[in-house]
């Protein structure tokens, strides 16, 4: 799965970002801080990839999430592979 996670998918209108790691190893670019309060509110401070608000997330789900479970969530999408330059986003699993 050379592009797991890589974003460009569409949704109606959105597009889904790209979560893997950046450069510094931080999922989409963000803290651990910001990762959990964007997972329990929905809202970023208007993140490049994501703007204000993410609309097409099971926020009910997520925002009754304990730290423990987003942290593991948050540990999980720095382990996998970084595409900050991925030259096909959205395709899902070509051949490897």
């Amino acid at each position: 799965m050379l592009n797991h996670l890589t974003g460009g998918n569409q949704f109606g209108p959105f597009t889904s970002a790209n979560l893997t790691p950046d450069g510094d190893g931080l999922p989409a670019g963000l803290t651990l801080q910001a990762f959990i309060a964007l997972m329990r509110t929905g809202l970023t401070d208007d993140h490049p990839q994501f703007g204000p608000v993410l609309q097409v997330m099971p926020w009910p789900t997520f925002r009754k999430m304990t730290d423990r479970d987003l942290a593991a969530i948050y540990e999980y999408l720095r382990a996998i592979p970084s595409r900050p330059d991925n030259p096909n986003p959205g395709e899902c699993c070509p051949e490897e």
